[in-house]
């Protein structure tokens, strides 16, 4: 059985300025192909770091991944440093260079000396031209080894691995035995609820693997089987989502990648419905979450960021004396709220948030995390009271989670 290793190179990475998630991203690409990974690491841009680093992978692994350090500046050393380990020259490749200088004829920059490291790869590499920047890919074959590097930059790595990596892998090392992992993604439940009620459907199975994971957003059950084609694979897999699905019910609000904005913008373009927004303490990021989905302008109307009590008298006509009288974080301020976002946006659906994000705020009555929500649609509104936990990023995440989440429910109803 295969052996593979990542390397992420960048001492960004060691510092904690990035998240890596291009070794994440790797890794399930190479359990879907049924490779054995073995090995994470990251290593900073010190060449004797690194050196030592490549040396052990090559040691103890068949497939060594690398991403990082192909950039033009002095601490991209990694084509020079995969040539010192496996004691090869670096080459000047013409095709790097042709790309080289279209990458930077489109921007209007000139070749400068420190671009030019970047056509020079160990000699006998089969070289991956990089459509969308200019630091070439690699895929190096020596003494029963293999070796690939690919640029840190995320998109650019994920393209070239999937359009060059995983066929290579595909038609080097054909699976014997396919396996595959679907993400169920649930909201509105903690995870030890989700455990409580998966567990005797989980513990009654044989053929496959499941894992609970807990996230700021959502939790996520991932489902894990195998078999010898990936139509048997898909078929496992799908009754064992259904069946999950069947327990979890209306908790479960999409799959793998999918996000609660995308089934959200979805529902609301099928329904053609149109949406707006009022916002106090999520300050605008519901509102930024929906309009993160291309083609929201088809059903988000827009919305008011009300933060001050003037705005939500004024813009929303919410009435002063409903305020004094309840608080600006009640359930009668938001259904007001939503009401007004819905009236002045000239939407069929108003969503409205109100509510103590802290650290300050609270009262002892009104707890920071303390939120209300409302959905209106012109017939009926709808309230929500949570109370929150977290910092003040958390809690305003999670309100705006929850506000998304009511709108998806009532949709699905509806």
């Amino acid at each position: 059985m295969i052996k593979a290793e990542i390397i992420s190179i960048g001492s960004e990475i060691l510092r904690g300025q990035i998240t890596d998630t291009n070794a994440n991203f790797i890794a399930k690409k190479l359990v879907e192909l049924g490779i054995d990974l073995e090995h994470i690491s990251a290593v900073s841009d010190n060449p004797e770091s690194l050196l030592s680093t490549l040396k052990l992978a090559l040691q103890r692994s068949d497939l060594i991944i690398t991403t990082g350090g192909l950039g033009p500046t002095e601490d991209d050393i990694t084509y020079q440093t995969i040539a010192q380990t496996l004691n090869l020259k670096l080459k000047k490749y013409p095709e790097a260079e042709k790309n080289l200088k279209r990458i930077l004829k489109k921007i209007n920059k000139t070749i400068s000396p420190s671009n030019l490291k970047q056509i020079y790869l160990p000699e006998g590499v089969k070289i991956i031209i990089n459509q969308h920047g200019t630091a070439p890919a690699m895929i190096l074959e020596k003494d029963n080894k293999i070796v690939c590097s690919f640029p840190g930059v995320p998109h650019e790595m994920k393209n070239l691995i999937e359009e060059n990596l995983i066929p290579y892998l595909k038609e080097k090392f054909p699976p014997s035995i396919i396996k595959k992992s679907k993400i169920l993604k649930i909201t509105g439940l903690g995870e030890s609820s989700v455990n409580e009620l998966i567990r005797d459907y989980i513990n009654k199975q044989t053929n496959f693997s499941f894992g609970i994971y807990a996230n700021p957003e959502d939790i996520q059950v991932q489902v894990t089987t195998q078999a010898p084609t990936e139509k048997e694979v898909e078929k496992l897999l799908q009754s064992s989502v259904n069946q999950l699905t069947k327990i979890l019910d209306n908790y479960v609000y999409g799959s793998n990648e999918e996000t609660i904005e995308e089934v959200v913008g979805n529902l609301l373009k099928t329904k053609k419905l149109k949406i707006a927004v009022a916002e106090s303490c999520t300050g605008g990021m519901m509102g930024e979450m929906i309009t993160r989905i291309p083609g929201s302008s088809e059903y988000f109307q827009g919305g008011v960021i009300s933060y001050n009590v003037r705005v939500k008298e004024n813009l929303l006509k919410v009435p002063s004396e409903v305020i004094k009288k309840y608080g600006e974080v009640s359930r009668q301020v938001a259904k007001l709220m939503a009401e007004g976002a819905q009236r002045c946006c000239h939407s069929d659906i108003g969503i409205s948030i109100t509510g103590i994000a802290g650290p300050g705020g609270a009262t002892k009555k009104k707890k920071v995390g303390l939120v209300y929500m409302a959905l209106a649609d012109g017939k009926k509104t709808i309230n929500q009271k949570h109370q929150l936990f977290g910092n003040r990023q958390l809690i305003r995440l999670r309100s705006a989670r929850r506000a998304l989440n009511m709108l998806r429910i009532y949709l699905t109803e509806k």
